[in-house]
């Protein structure tokens, strides 16, 4: 029967895996209202499992929790208000600084309407709570207000209490942390610990996983997990080791770390729920508010990336290089200029997002876990990176666009990459639609390494199945080649200097220049026979589409290319969505 005067109070829970994997053993336990609680046992016991279980993250498979008298599963939306939760990865923003951190935070999770002094008075209030309103130590001529320090210039304490100040914002009435001081020191830990203790006495709950056995003179109460995640001791810390019949709190880690001794003496009977939740989704509420919350994420993504100037300064030396080698490289506008235009616009927009998710992931989750939607994030995403790629096409494409216009031969003197704003205007929707593959796999990665490893991956077909590289000969060449943005971006580049030439008359011989002929090399003796930009492409090789091998020019004109890259980028949208759907907690 469930108790409302309990902060938690779990019945009979378990935590099963695939192949039959138990990672908590049944249990039941119950957490009292201003009560500071260890939960402790060596490691792989399954700490962190049951600090899951209890807030949601990773729910039960067998049993219930009630947090505050209402069933975690079924109150889900509401219950989720009352719970802070700080996993052991940082869920701050290292760019920004402590203020704005803080700011944004309250922004995205208080309600509409909250005014900007409020929101001040809440900061400056959970600031002091957690000791961090004072200047710091050190040099009284250098001293500096914490709030105005960038998240990565604070200690691995410092950084940690931030984390817990972003969730005590919205004033939860449990707290859960996952192994808060392990990255401190001796004192820092001492520091840091007064302050939860201070945080209890007002009335916050807290729950605490920790390997570290001097925390237990801080805390009012210990939960111990022995080997396998057996519940084995709940008590008072003062205790502990007259119930295992030992001297110090390491002979009971040593202990519960024999499955054997574990299961012969301390071992209560298993214990059952009426509740099984297999597989539990409870209905969420709609989100509201999406447009403020898709400004804020917007605002604060911009952000981050202005205050992280090495990075933005190497974005933006990525097409002044680039443009710079093609210029070097190609001595005349040719087909593979085109081409490595079209290519260019692709890196762009993969390698600005690879990293985007994959690296926030921690701040992803438990944003998630709160009340952050979806499509406002991805969409938060798109809008920043596709202002990044605008201002790097645009630098690219005057690169491009002048060399050859200042570097024009005598034989074919308007031969240069136009239009100008046309061409910035395509090659800015290839690049966006690159952007969704790069968020795509930073999406379904766990790790940089891996999204990293795969980037070179996903760029080859790009270069292989445009129609540069190798002929498309063959009909499953040409349905691959349908898949790629380097097939369109290539093939949509060279209509539009067609469609340019062809619009203002200025003769098809002048639209691209050719790269041999069979009287020799056109700058020896100009004997070529100049065509437009498409049939030096060649995409579509006539006889074989009369044969039936390839479909051919199926997609004949600029709209058509454009509907390809839009309908490449809806299946990249729906495959981050369901990729992002699937890192949910409940």
């Amino acid at each position: 029967m469930k108790e409302k005067n309990l902060s938690i109070q779990a019945i009979g829970i378990t935590k099963k895996y695939p192949k039959n994997k138990i990672g908590l053993q049944p249990l039941s336990l119950d957490i009292k209202q201003k009560s500071f609680v260890a939960l402790m046992g060596p490691s792989g016991c399954g700490k962190s499992t049951l600090l899951k279980c209890l807030n949601g993250d990773n729910p039960a498979t067998l049993g219930e929790v009630y947090i505050n008298g209402l069933s975690l599963i079924d109150n889900y939306d509401e219950v989720k208000k009352s719970i802070g939760y700080v996993p052991q990865d940082d869920i701050i923003h290292r760019e920004l600084s402590v203020y704005n951190t803080l700011f944004y935070a309250a922004k995205l999770r208080l309600p509409d309407g909250t005014s900007n002094e409020e929101i001040k008075q809440r900061i400056n209030k959970v600031l002091k709570s957690l000791k961090l309103n004072q200047h710091d130590q050190g040099d009284s001529q250098h001293q500096k207000n914490i709030k105005h320090k960038k998240i990565k210039e604070l200690s691995g304490g410092q950084r940690k209490r931030i984390s817990i100040a972003v969730e005590l914002l919205t004033e939860p009435s449990i707290l859960f942390l996952d192994e808060p001081t392990s990255p401190l020191d001796p004192e820092t830990i001492d520091s840091f610990l007064k302050s939860l203790q201070d945080l209890a006495k007002e009335g916050t709950s807290i729950i605490m996983v920790t390997h570290k056995p001097e925390d237990l003179n801080y805390v009012d109460e210990v939960v111990f997990l022995g080997v396998k995640g057996h519940l084995v001791y709940k008590g008072i810390p003062e205790t502990i080791t007259s119930h295992f019949n030992v001297d110090s709190i390491i002979e009971v880690y040593s202990k519960m770390s024999d499955l054997e001794e574990v299961k012969k003496n301390y071992i209560k009977p298993k214990e059952t729920s009426h509740l099984l939740n297999t597989n539990p989704k409870p209905t969420k509420s709609k989100a509201h508010s999406n447009l403020r919350q898709l400004y804020w994420l917007s605002k604060r993504y911009l952000n981050i990336k202005i205050n992280d100037a090495n990075n933005l300064l190497l974005l933006l030396l990525q097409p002044i290089i680039i443009g710079g080698l093609v210029s070097l490289v190609f001595t005349e506008f040719r087909i593979g200029v085109l081409f490595l235009t079209a290519i260019s616009a692709i890196w762009f927009g993969v390698s600005n997002a690879a990293k985007e998710i994959v690296g926030e992931l921690p701040i992803y989750k438990r944003e998630r876990m709160y009340n952050l939607n979806i499509n406002t994030y991805i969409v938060s995403k798109v809008i920043i990176l596709a202002l990044i790629a605008l201002i790097q096409l645009i630098v690219f494409v005057a690169i491009i666009h002048f060399n050859f216009k200042f570097n024009t031969i005598s034989e074919f003197p308007e031969t240069y990459l136009r239009p100008f704003w046309d061409a910035v205007g395509f090659l800015f929707m290839i690049s966006c639609s690159a952007t969704l593959i790069g968020l795509f796999l930073s999406s379904y990665f766990n790790t940089t390494e891996k999204v990293m490893t795969v980037v070179p991956i996903t760029l080859m077909p790009q270069i292989m199945l445009a129609g540069v590289m190798t002929k498309l000969d063959s009909r499953i060449i040409e349905i691959l080649s349908f898949f790629t943005l380097g097939r369109w971006g290539t093939e949509g580049f060279a209509r539009l200097q067609d469609d340019y030439f062809k619009t203002n008359n200025l003769g098809a011989e002048s639209i691209i220049i050719p790269e041999y002929n069979p009287d020799g090399y056109h700058k020896n003796d100009c004997k070529c026979e100049a065509t437009n930009a498409l049939d030096q492409l060649a995409l579509h090789d006539e006889s074989l589409t009369d044969q039936g091998i390839l479909i051919g020019d199926l997609f004949n004109s600029i709209t058509a290319n454009s509907i390809a890259v839009l309908v490449l980028s809806i299946i990249m949208y729906l495959l981050i969505f369901i990729s992002l759907s699937k890192k949910d907690s409940i």
